[in-house]
């Protein structure tokens, strides 16, 4: 159009040619919203554009997982069922006391296995650290002693009953969870224990030592359940025999919080 325009100017006034030049520029935008105007008609009911000159309308493929998707943190899980995923921990032991009623089972070097119970008193400055005072009970008896006595008659060594009165450091770094069903999961605790005390018996020479570990589970806002394993080591002497004997131990039982 401008070349046509350009090559008839000598026939035409000067001012025609700036006047279809001024024209064109005019009619520029408005073909330009017409056009777009047309697109926006023409797209579908999705919401989608239509394909431009060049192009063909190709489905969208679906997304193909990330690689570092965690799974466990999705809504639900391919069942349906709603996930927890990561929350924060339903029960805090900071400035709070724990009173716990045990009981278990004792193994020793020279002595015989038999049952143990007490109580525990704890408590948590932090949330990671807790001090521990433990009271148990267990009867003693000298089992290898009784073919000597079946011989000869003769009592050398007389059944009785120990109590331990033990203090100690825990150490809880681990936070736990358990899964029960798609809808419950209980919270725990992992914990070491190291400490020391005294052991009330005759055979005792000194001070009694323990190390060892558990779990506590919360049932409730103000319940656990409590797992002990815990290895008591003291110095003993029976029938003239001193020796250093570990005595393994295993405790279960309940605690109830406050504070």
């Amino acid at each position: 159009m401008l070349a046509s325009l350009a090559t008839s100017s000598s026939s035409l006034p000067r001012w025609v040619p700036a006047r279809a030049l001024a024209l064109t520029v005019l009619l520029l935008p408005a073909t330009a919203w017409a056009q777009t105007a047309e697109g926006r008609a023409a797209r579908d009911d999705a919401g989608n554009d239509p394909p431009e000159a060049g192009e063909s309308a190709v489905a969208a493929e679906p997304e193909t997982p990330s690689s570092t998707r965690i799974a466990c943190l999705d809504d639900t899980s391919d069942e349906g069922y709603q996930r927890k995923g990561v929350q924060k921990r339903d029960f805090i032991k900071r400035h709070r006391f724990e009173l716990g009623a045990i009981g278990g089972f004792h193994a020793s070097d020279l002595m015989s296995s038999t049952y143990t119970f007490g109580g525990a008193l704890s408590f948590f400055p932090s949330e990671d650290f807790g001090i521990e005072t433990l009271l148990t009970y267990q009867p003693v008896r000298f089992r290898i002693e009784e073919p000597f006595t079946a011989f000869d008659q003769r009592r050398r060594f007389n059944p009785g009953s120990a109590l331990q009165a033990m203090g100690a450091l825990l150490f809880s770094p681990v936070h736990a969870k358990f899964k029960l069903t798609e809808a419950t999961i209980l919270h725990g605790d992992l914990f070491l224990v190291a400490g020391a005390g005294r052991t009330f018996h005759d055979t005792v020479q000194g001070l009694t030592w323990q190390a060892g570990g558990g779990l506590r589970i919360y049932l409730a806002r103000h319940a656990a359940l409590r797992l002990d394993v815990r290895d008591f080591i003291l110095p003993q002497e029976v029938l003239g025999r001193g020796r250093i004997t570990h005595n393994l131990t295993i405790f279960g039982g309940f605690g109830l919080w406050f504070g």
